[in-house]
């Protein structure tokens, strides 16, 4: 059995020991940490963060180590049949994907701390803990034996925390077990905590027909700042939210939003994987074109089933869904590049901005794109069939973990339960750049949705085409509409505003311009350590249009039936 050991060894500095004894019997060794990790399709830099590594043999002499590339140290073991390593973690960075390590807390992702060998990936693994007593560790309730795995896909795919103070609760549906835990000082009404999460619970096991493992846990942490991230695992999710007193007010409904994604999860890329991503090749990048697949349409249904379960409001959903409609027009990478590159690129760009218009996110067009599929095979088969039917096949499929499917897979489906020939639209709208606008309008249609493009109320974003926020008392441009005035200008992203019209920036800049803009405007800026000030043209059109989605007050007897399947209500409508 191999057996890894954790300590806190100097929490105030974010440090973690770690110690392992590895098989080895060959005469040079290659120890690997992984290049990424699942739920984050970009290339991770886990290595930067391991230091101090020792290794000794089975007479405890020190065994020479040497790096043998960015993520691989090469072990010179001829002398040995085993090795024992000891190395040092830093863990300073707290969200859902990372290990962090403090006086308060430890949160575990083993993927990205746990160094192996290719000796050990059928092993049986064990986990050893040096923990304070008054700690309590979390999420590794599918373990039969908590710290006993089998294999290293198992083991890096459960991640858990350990902190005093972690509060639980606990569901059950269809005899499955599922676990709230909550580290953090909040004021959430834990009955209605736990009444929302068992319904979209419920909602989406009817939908599937079963669920994939019998213990499930979700591990809420809260900071002090603003911030939100989860990710996915077959038994568990991490979910980082804040500020923790918000939970219970302004970001209740990102906590339900991302809670549900990634319940969806579980199905969809933990059981359901594509072939490009199954099994798992830790050492190196598991490029795949159907991100819109494992996460557009996780991010469609996780909200939809919000919806389905009465978790949230139709407002709130139409709410919910008109942001992933502005971040479509907003952005002009829709026409740049298409959304099959984009999900090869997410490993290329990771998950910053980077290149102004490159490429679209396959969380948001591919939320979309799934709500056109789903209103094509409503309306082909009279709302008897639905991209729930669509999953559901695709599940039974391909949810046993052994194969995975391929986008012919995908499109033999979709003929098979609504006649449709959906080649054609893949290749204009998945394998080519476009926008989404037409299809959004048809399928709106269909629902007697309105959606209503309205002019920007924000002065410097319609008329002059930036968009800007404040970090630290400085005002940065973050965002330009192509074409507007401050692209024509010379405007960049990334310049700090300093002035407006010769007016320091000591309020908004919205006081500044104050009315319609009738003249030029000029704006002073500060760009790599330079001040310099540019004159923006004046243009007769505007930029940056918001969108408003509600339900049509006009409703025929089958716009109301479609809503009705689908789970609108106009009832739920607030003013």
């Amino acid at each position: 059995m191999v057996e890894y050991h954790l300590s806190l060894y100097q929490p105030s500095r974010h440090r973690l020991k770690v110690t392992v004894t590895l098989p080895c019997p060959d005469d040079e060794t290659t120890l690997y940490i992984a290049t990424w990790r699942p739920g984050r399709y970009e290339e991770g830099n886990f290595a930067s963060l391991i230091s101090h590594v020792q290794g000794f043999d089975q007479n405890n002499q020190r065994v020479r180590i040497t790096k043998g590339g960015k993520n691989e140290w090469l072990a010179d073991t001829r002398a040995t049949d085993f090795i024992t390593l000891s190395y040092l973690y830093y863990g300073s960075v707290l969200t859902a994907g990372n290990t962090f390590i403090d006086e308060s807390k430890l949160l575990i992702n083993p993927v990205n701390v746990l160094i192996y060998n290719k000796y050990i990936f059928n092993s049986t693994i064990r986990l050893s803990l040096d923990l304070p007593d008054e700690w309590k560790v979390c999420g590794l309730e599918h373990q039969e034996n908590t710290t006993v795995f089998n294999g290293i896909d198992r083991l890096f795919d459960s991640p858990f925390l350990a902190a005093p103070g972690i509060k639980t609760n606990e569901y059950r549906v269809n005899g499955k077990r599922f676990f709230i835990h909550h580290l953090g000082n909040h004021s959430l009404d834990l009955a209605k905590l736990i009444k929302d999460f068992e319904a979209f619970t419920v909602s989406q096991i009817q939908a599937f027909g079963s669920f994939p493992v019998d213990v499930f846990s979700f591990l809420l942490i809260g900071t002090n700042t603003h911030y939100l991230h989860g990710v996915e695992h077959l038994n568990n999710t991490i979910i980082v939210l804040g500020p923790t007193d918000a939970w219970h007010s302004s970001r209740y409904l990102d906590l339900l939003h991302v809670a549900s994604h990634e319940l969806y999860h579980v199905w969809n890329v933990k059981s359901i994987r594509p072939a490009d991503l199954l099994p798992y090749r830790f050492q190196e990048i598991n490029y795949s074109r159907l991100g819109y697949v494992y996460e557009g349409i996780t991010t469609y249904m996780g909200d939809y089933h919000l919806l389905k379960s009465k978790v949230i409001t139709t407002k709130e959903y139409l709410d919910l869904f008109s942001a992933l409609v502005q971040n479509h027009i907003d952005n002009p990478g829709r026409y740049s590049m298409s959304l099959g590159d984009s999900s090869i690129d997410t490993w290329v760009d990771g998950y910053v901005k980077g290149t102004p218009g490159k490429k679209v996110s396959i969380y948001n067009e591919g939320a979309l794109i799934a709500f056109y599929i789903d209103y094509r095979i409503r309306a082909a088969t009279q709302n008897k069939r639905s991209i729930h039917t669509f999953l559901k096949q695709l599940y039974q499929e391909f949810g046993n973990g052994v194969k995975g499917y391929e986008e012919e897979d995908l499109l033999r489906i979709l003929m098979d339960l609504s006649g449709i020939d959906f080649k054609p639209f893949f290749e204009s709208y998945i394998h080519a750049a476009n926008g989404y606008e037409t299809l959004l309008t048809e399928a709106f249609e269909y629902f007697g949705i309105s959606y209503k493009p309205v002019e920007n109320p924000i002065l410097s974003e319609r008329e002059l085409g930036l968009k800007a926020h404040r970090v630290q008392g400085s005002v940065f441009i973050h965002a330009i509409a192509p074409g507007g005035p401050s692209d024509l200008g010379g405007l960049a992203e990334k310049d700090e505003i300093v002035s407006v019209n010769g007016l320091e920036l000591n309020k908004p800049i919205e006081e500044i311009l104050r009315n319609r803009i009738e003249n030029e405007v000029t704006i002073g800026i500060r760009r790599q350590g330079m001040n310099k000030e540019i004159t923006l043209p004046v243009m007769q059109k505007t930029f940056f249009p918001r969108v408003t989605l509600s339900l049509a007050d006009t409703e025929t007897h089958q716009i109301h039936k479609n809503r009705a399947y689908f789970g609108l209500q106009r009832t739920q409508q607030i003013d």
